[in-house]
């Protein structure tokens, strides 16, 4: 038995078929529409700090500086030893910790960290390679926050509450 499309078929069908490309239209507008927000502004929360590592290309001096506004904690990694070479540290106001050397003081505005001397002491046997000694050094700081007179210590680093001095707090002797 053969079927035949009658006349309210065909509309329903073109009435389906104009309810799907409106509906269409609409989410794709909607997906596709944006809006530029108006007054943005930079939040900076004060802690900036800026590493100098000096420019002898034999020796790291390195030094960081609290460029910020508020009281920091900083830490420096640093990292180049293989088989070729050793790197010595030589340093008082630092403690390694894991991988780590922290800074034993929470760094005032504008003060700078006493200095990591990173010195490579190259060792092989035989002919000399023809070798790059790299040393990459790395630092991060975190805003000195206390809860009450206790260091909160920033997520992922290590364990420090000991080993940095409390800031000093303005107006107390």
């Amino acid at each position: 038995m053969k079927q035949r499309l009658t006349k309210k078929t065909i509309a329903a069908l073109l009435a389906v078929l104009l309810c799907l490309s409106v509906s269409i239209g609409g989410a794709v507008a909607f997906f596709s529409d944006y809006e530029e927000a108006a007054g943005a502004a930079v939040v900076n929360l004060g802690g900036q700090t800026e590493l100098t590592e000096g420019e002898d290309s034999a020796n790291k001096h390195i030094v960081v500086k609290n460029t910020g506004e508020t009281n920091m904690i900083v830490r420096v990694a640093i990292y180049g030893a293989d088989e070729y070479m050793t790197v010595e540290y030589s340093t008082d106001d630092w403690e390694k910790i894991g991988d780590f050397y922290y800074y034993k003081k929470v760094l005032l505005p504008e003060e700078s960290t006493s200095a990591i001397d990173a010195k490579l002491k190259v060792e092989w046997q035989g002919e000399e390679p023809d070798y790059n000694f790299d040393v990459t050094v790395v630092h991060e700081a975190a805003q000195a926050v206390y809860n009450g007179q206790k260091l909160i210590t920033p997520k992922g680093w290590d364990d420090i509450t000991n080993v940095i001095a409390p800031a000093p707090i303005k107006g107390v002797d």
